[in-house]
């Protein structure tokens, strides 16, 4: 929604309410669109009306999805400069310019630091950081008037055991949306992340777990349940849409209350 005059306040009468969460005509790009988090993602931009041109590194899940929903689609390496550079080919061909991207790629090497190599440090950074430069650097400027979203974690605000590299490039991420915001905002475009707390993903619902693990983890939430991959993607599309229109620089938890629990633990003393 292009504000005519910023300097006077639009009429409640002037404002399409039925729109505000509404992505018609408008074209978007997701980087790790072809299963997971990046499926439902693609799933509500083109329920709410949007284009999408899904973009993976496996083949079969992508094209699937993108025969079901009409959509084009991109097999590519996100994570290298010559997948940056055919994507950025693909959205120039598609759709000329877009009206932003998502992000969901990432990954989290699970040891412990006294196990932990170089090699796996810098591969997490690779995967969760270093991608997010080549892909604002090759799609940034193709946004117009838009909106990116990325996935942070809420371990990016708390020190982890079992993933040494993963919060630190997250949290690095974090910052990394601000700059962008700040680059970016002058034009129109807002860059911001969300932050899931544990959910439901492909990966954690295939794992077998006993009932007491599965209640400790559900315990975490304030809600006492583990989140939906379609409650992350919905908080993604929702930074897209016009009702987000004056956020931006900034990173939404999307944690089911997690994070208000108390630290100390005087709580249950």
């Amino acid at each position: 929604m292009e504000i005519s005059n910023p300097a006077r306040p639009l009429p409640a009468t002037g404002i399409v309410h039925t729109n505000l969460f509404r992505l018609d005509g408008k074209s978007y790009v997701i980087l790790g669109g072809g299963s997971g988090l990046g499926e439902h993602v693609a799933r509500t931009i083109v329920g709410l009306g949007g284009r999408v041109l899904g973009v993976d590194i496996n083949t079969e899940p992508l094209r699937s999805l993108a025969e079901e929903l009409g959509m084009p689609f991109l097999v590519a390496d996100a994570t290298s400069e010559e997948g940056a550079a055919a994507i950025a080919e693909a959205v120039v061909a598609e759709f000329g310019q877009i009206n932003g991207y998502v992000d969901v790629i990432g990954q989290m090497h699970r040891n412990e630091i006294s196990g932990y190599s170089l090699d796996a440090w810098e591969q997490d950074f690779k995967t969760n950081l270093g991608h997010a430069f080549l892909a604002a650097r090759a799609l940034a400027p193709l946004v117009s008037n838009g909106s990116i979203a990325y996935v942070s974690s809420t371990v990016a605000s708390r020190g982890g055991l079992l993933a040494p590299g993963y919060g630190p490039a997250k949290a690095a991420l974090e910052i990394w949306v601000k700059q962008m915001a700040a680059e970016h905002g002058p034009r129109g475009v807002r860059i911001n992340a969300v932050a899931p707390g544990l959910f439901l993903s492909p990966r954690m619902a295939a794992k077998e777990r006993s009932s007491r693990d599965a209640q400790v983890l559900s315990s975490r939430s304030v809600l006492g349940r583990l989140g939906q991959p379609f409650e992350i993607a919905a908080a993604l599309v929702f930074l897209l849409s016009p009702a987000a229109g004056y956020i931006t620089g900034t990173t939404i938890p999307v944690e089911g209350g997690a994070l208000s629990r108390d630290s100390t633990g005087l709580d249950e003393l």
